[in-house]
């Protein structure tokens, strides 16, 4: 046995080194198993043989003298780092023609990237010319050419050009990918009654995301059918859950899903900004809820503030959402300050049957 720190160090440092080359041995295993469920045209991923793997640890968790919850998260980073290797790997593709306006910006150069990898011919339109893909500054050569037109530009910019590409009358898919949809709502459905092949797409995650395993994207239906069947065509099988809803649903949705959150995350970090506490002293004394709020409103805290205004002023129900959200905040300030728990306890029985059970 090693009688020193310095020794014990040096054992635990070779230990992890094995603990790596067995992941990477894992790795390599899992991607010979992606490529037989490719050729046999298996789906990539099987919930009961995930939920198996993971038994499999907790089952051994005290043999390894971990507990039961470490082990679970141990396999599940496994599992998904497994899973999202396998949907790396390149599937046989009919390779189309696509332009990306607004291809030089974030979310712009996130498409190219993500068709590209899948085997697409990728041209891009902007005002910025593309060090990377094929460009073309004239707006009409770069859509006759294209199969697919990808409009990638800000919110506040896309029903001008959205206008502008429909008025060309492409005889391919158009969508845009625009997290508000108010804009360009009634043009997309005259067109579409036209009969463009257009719908609207929007990714539900930001241009820095490598994997889409567990990510959601969202196919807004314009009234044409046949562009949601080929825009669902090309973006499955990238790890992403596609859902299609009408166009018209859509800012409400995201009137809680972005607008609240954003709100009350940038709410967080204001009310921590102003009360006179350095981040540093309530980082030490902070609780697990704390911290997982932290975390979230860090993140907001450094995302784009032009984007994040655009979604906000942008979007008709804003205003009823937030009016919510304030009316919330007042019904729990009420309950906290009130002699009986009552109006608290019934809030949190409220969330507790919203919710159902813990995930």
């Amino acid at each position: 046995m090693p009688d020193n720190v310095d020794a014990i160090r040096w054992m635990i440092e070779e230990v992890d080194n094995e603990i790596l080359n067995l992941i990477g041995k894992r790795m390599r295993l899992a991607k010979q198993m992606g490529q037989h469920k490719k050729g046999k045209g298996m789906p990539v991923r099987n919930l009961r043989v995930e939920d198996q793997v993971i038994a499999r640890f907790v089952s051994r968790a005290k043999e390894a003298d971990i507990s039961e919850e470490a082990a679970q998260k141990i396999a599940s980073i496994l599992i998904r780092e497994s899973v999202d290797s396998q949907f790396r790997i390149p599937r046989e593709v009919e390779a189309k023609r696509i332009t990306v306006i607004g291809g030089s910006g974030k979310m712009g150069r996130w498409f190219c990237n993500f068709f590209d990898s899948r085997g697409h011919r990728i041209m891009v339109n902007d005002i910025v010319s593309s060090t990377r893909f094929p460009f073309e500054n004239d707006l009409k050569r770069s859509v006759s050419q294209a199969e697919v037109i990808v409009v990638a530009t800000p919110i506040s910019a896309s029903a001008e050009m959205m206008e502008r590409v429909l008025a060309l009358k492409p005889k391919g898919l158009i969508f845009d990918v625009s997290s508000i949809k108010e804009p360009i709502l009634a043009m997309t459905r005259k067109a579409a009654g036209k009969g463009l092949k257009v719908c609207s797409v929007h990714p539900m995650f930001g241009p820095d995301t490598i994997s889409l395993l567990e990510k959601n994207i969202l196919i807004c239906d314009c009234g044409s059918p046949e562009a949601v069947g080929e825009a669902r065509a090309l973006l499955q099988g990238s790890g992403a859950a596609i859902t299609d809803i009408p166009i018209e649903e859509h800012d409400k949705l995201m009137s809680y899903i972005l607008g609240v959150s954003h709100a009350i995350n940038i709410a967080f970090f204001n009310s921590l900004a102003e009360s006179g506490f350095r981040y540093e002293e309530l980082k030490k004394a902070s609780s697990t809820t704390f911290r997982h709020q932290q975390c979230t409103s860090q993140r907001v805290a450094h995302e784009n503030p032009d984007l994040y205004y655009e979604i906000q002023h942008l979007n008709p129900h804003t205003k009823d959402a937030l009016d919510l959200l304030v009316r919330s905040i007042e019904e729990i300030r009420a309950a906290a300050m009130a002699e009986e728990s009552d109006d608290f306890v019934k809030m949190m029985e409220k969330g507790r049957n919203y919710y159902g059970g813990m995930e």
